[in-house]
């Protein structure tokens, strides 16, 4: 019959030693690669939020409004300084020309000129419709942040070998209705593919895609995004932006996004 080798206090401690190791190092790289994938979940929300901005930007853009009625097209000037302040005036068609957004700060307004009025956009109003398309006033004027608004983890289950996918739930006073959002992104450049919305009732409301990627004012980005909701209501309706030019860090200043800018335009 074989003998049972008892361990000495000596190899009780290694054994120990040894076990604690390799229980450990497995724990280890799990949590470093936890950590390192939350790391780049949060620098994917970063470039995205800084994907159209910068210290300040100044574009041009259309927008065409498709509906099971009609379609109309907007030709728009916009103007930015970071994620705080926001003008964007209609150029055409004439009888559109002037109306115009101002965001400044965490305030917004509307300004009507058939009836040279000027209309404050209250907080319950941002994920509203922007000039009756699919994009909201929060899309228009970007209130919110991705990588501030948002807690996220990537969505392994959405990946493919050509991009990856991130997924996005409002924090608790985020300035958002959404009850989530599924972002995917062309592994091979970091931008984005498509982003769906989800409502407060788990459904898919809407997916904005990105395409027509080119360089303007020197950044590589999407210059389309196509947004077409998903339910039923809003069934045959679609939304297209095009971004003709933009430039970068051109000169702002606080009267830039004053009332008075807001009516006399860009």
């Amino acid at each position: 019959m074989a003998s049972l080798v008892v361990p000495t206090h000596g190899s009780w401690a290694t054994w120990v030693a040894v076990l604690s190791l390799l229980l450990t190092v497995p724990v280890a790289g799990l949590a470093a690669e936890s950590a390192d994938a939350a790391a780049e979940a949060q620098r994917l929300s970063r470039k995205l939020d800084d994907l159209f901005r910068s210290k300040s930007s100044r574009s041009k853009m259309t927008m065409t409004i498709t509906t099971p009625q009609f379609e109309r097209r907007l030709e728009m000037q916009s103007l930015s300084r970071g994620l705080e302040d926001t003008l964007v005036v209609i150029l055409a068609p004439q009888k559109e020309r002037g109306t115009a957004t101002l965001k400044r700060g965490n305030e917004m307004w509307n300004y009507l000129p058939k009836i040279a009025k000027t209309i404050r956009v209250p907080p319950s109003m941002m994920m509203g419709s922007w000039m009756g398309s699919d994009v909201t006033n929060d899309d228009m004027v970007r209130g919110s942040s991705w990588e501030k608004d948002y807690t996220v983890a990537f969505a392994r289950d959405r990946e493919t070998p050509t991009q990856r996918c991130l997924q996005y739930v409002p924090r608790p006073q985020a300035p958002v209705t959404w009850s989530r959002i599924v972002g995917c992104f062309d592994r091979s450049n970091d931008l984005p593919k498509v982003m769906e919305y989800y409502d407060e009732k788990g459904r898919k409301a809407r997916s904005m895609s990105y395409g027509d990627v080119r360089v303007l004012g020197g950044r590589t980005l999407p210059a389309q995004w196509v947004i077409e909701p998903h339910l039923a209501e809003r069934q045959g309706h679609r939304t297209v932006m095009q971004v003709l030019e933009i430039s970068w860090d051109v000169p702002v200043t606080d009267e830039d996004f004053s009332q008075v800018a807001l009516r006399r335009g860009l």
